[in-house]
């Protein structure tokens, strides 16, 4: 016998209790976590310093964590409530989801500003000094993107949604279509109606266009950035373990080290000279494009100058880290083609070959709740960890954007800012991207209703999210292959070591210098 709707209910019940259960260890252990990263990321010049900066952070991380790891809760709650018609859950979840776009869009585009500035103002200057500086820039910056998006939103922000339209209904069998009460007319009667197709404008709230804008822009960024990263991070994990720390004597730490202190005083040298002639030639995209190439250049040295003395000093040698360095090399390496694999067959091949990786989740969801999440949560946050990698290459290779590498114990508190900024920013864009290549596990939850009633068809952006021409997915696809075969080409022809690598860096900084 079927279950009657009250069974249906209580079962509802104990499931809504053990997903507060999950929900709320989940964001305990991602709290924890975020706190544990900045402590073991940041400098040590921040230890007991930039607290605002530190918060925001901390925020962002939980931020983006909790925008990620909302999806399967949707999707397992939205589902439990398909047979029940008077089940309130999935517009409650689409609530949680608009409060979730709102947040994002204020920390990464007012807070994160905010302490980015204020972590860059001069420590000597005062405390209203520095607090003025920040607030004047921090009102630029938020009028300028508040502008942006009004403007956008009032010329643009409409919804044009294909429609059928029926003929008028005069005949008695098919009157039905206007009193349901009527008896159901034959199915010939039904297809015999006349229709058309048409398109219904309707007018966004500006809500759901801030969502499209943060999803439109996550996704230009999620496409250059993951594509690169895809390829790059497995690649570096197994260049790192074939690079790993070798003991050294002491003649030849000693030669090492001359050499690196002679490329430093030239590369100071040739600072103070492009610092006067920029004083006297101004030129503002070449001077930005040459401090980019000499901080990469600086960041390269310290990178040598602390593997030298690692090498050197043979009990500071770690023997595990080049063997979990290879290991993360070959997990990411699955990663990548699984996830390659996924978009094939649910992007390009509409699913037609099966479901793959959606019905894992299913399944480990169905066993207990937390293991689906978990296995959903490998995929999407390494799709973020794949953004903020490629992040960094992009950055080292076409010196368009500043670089901010992350270390253990040697990262600074703008790079952090910068970095979750960019993690926050693709969030949106990385859970549409697992609604839509997780279809079978997302199915029916607030958030792809979401996505595919509303953003698919906005006006001015419907043709990135085409369903016919998936433009970003073929997009990411063709710079991860771009990126694959750029890698295989310089590992496998012409592979360098690090010194050898610096060493032409300098000379490429000579000729921008002549």
């Amino acid at each position: 016998l079927a279950p009657t709707i009250p069974q249906t209910r209580r079962a509802m019940a104990v499931d809504y209790v053990i997903h507060g259960i999950v929900a709320a260890v989940s964001g305990v252990l991602v709290l924890f976590g975020s706190g544990v990263f900045i402590i073991q990321m940041q400098h040590p010049d921040d230890k007991n310093a930039a607290w605002l900066p530190k918060l925001i952070v901390l925020l962002g991380l939980f931020l983006t964590c909790a925008m990620v790891l909302m999806l399967p809760f949707d999707a397992s709650m939205s589902q439990s409530c398909e047979s029940d018609p008077e089940c309130g859950v999935v517009g409650m979840i689409a609530q949680v989801w608009y409060a979730g776009f709102i947040s994002v869009a204020v920390v990464a585009f007012v807070l994160i500003p905010l302490a980015y500035f204020w972590y860059e103002t001069d420590d000597e200057d005062g405390i209203v000094t520095r607090a003025a500086t920040t607030v004047c820039w921090s009102i630029v910056f938020c009028f300028v993107f508040v502008a942006i998006l009004l403007a956008l939103y009032f010329t643009m922000g409409v919804v044009d949604l294909p429609i059928i339209v029926m003929a008028p209904y005069a005949t008695e069998t098919t009157s039905w279509f206007v009193d349901p009460a009527l008896a159901r007319p034959l199915f010939k009667d039904v297809a015999a109606v006349p229709a058309f197709s048409a398109t219904q404008s309707i007018r966004t709230s500006l809500v759901i266009y801030v969502l499209a804008l943060l999803s439109f822009i996550g996704w230009c960024l999620m496409t250059v950035f993951a594509g690169i990263g895809m390829v790059a991070l497995p690649m570096d994990l197994f260049i790192a373990f074939r690079d790993r720390p070798r003991p050294i004597d002491l003649k030849q730490f000693a030669e090492r080290k001359l050499q690196l202190k002679k490329r430093c005083e030239e590369l100071l040298a040739i600072g103070r000279q492009e610092k006067d002639a920029f004083k006297a030639k101004p030129n503002a995209f070449r001077e930005r494009r040459f401090t980019l190439k000499y901080k990469k250049m600086v960041l390269d040295l310290e990178e040598e100058m602390t593997l030298l003395n690692i090498c050197y000093k043979r009990n500071e040698i770690n023997p595990l880290i080049p063997w979990i360095q290879l290991f993360g090399g070959f997990v990411s390496t699955v990663l990548t083609i699984s996830w390659w694999i996924q978009l094939i067959l649910e992007i390009f091949l509409d699913g037609i070959a099966g479901p793959y990786l959606s019905d894992v989740f299913t399944n480990l969801s169905a066993a207990f709740p937390l293991f689906g999440i978990v296995a959903y949560g490998v995929f999407a946050f390494y799709i973020l960890i794949c953004v903020v990698k490629g992040s960094i290459k992009f950055a080292g290779r076409f010196f368009l954007i500043s670089m901010h590498p992350l270390k253990i114990n040697g990262t600074m508190m703008n790079s952090l800012l910068f970095n979750v900024g960019l993690l926050l920013m693709c969030s949106i864009s990385c859970t549409q991207l697992c609604t839509t290549a997780f279809a079978g596990f997302t199915h029916s939850s607030a958030i792809s209703q979401l996505f595919v009633s509303q953003i698919q068809y906005l006006r001015g952006l419907s043709f990135f999210y085409s369903v016919q021409i998936p433009v970003f997915y073929s997009l990411l696809f063709c710079i991860g292959w771009i990126q694959f075969l750029w890698s295989l080409t310089i590992l496998c022809c012409c592979p360098k070591k690090q010194h050898e690598s610096i060493q032409e860096a300098m000379n490429d900084l000579r000729r921008d210098r002549g």
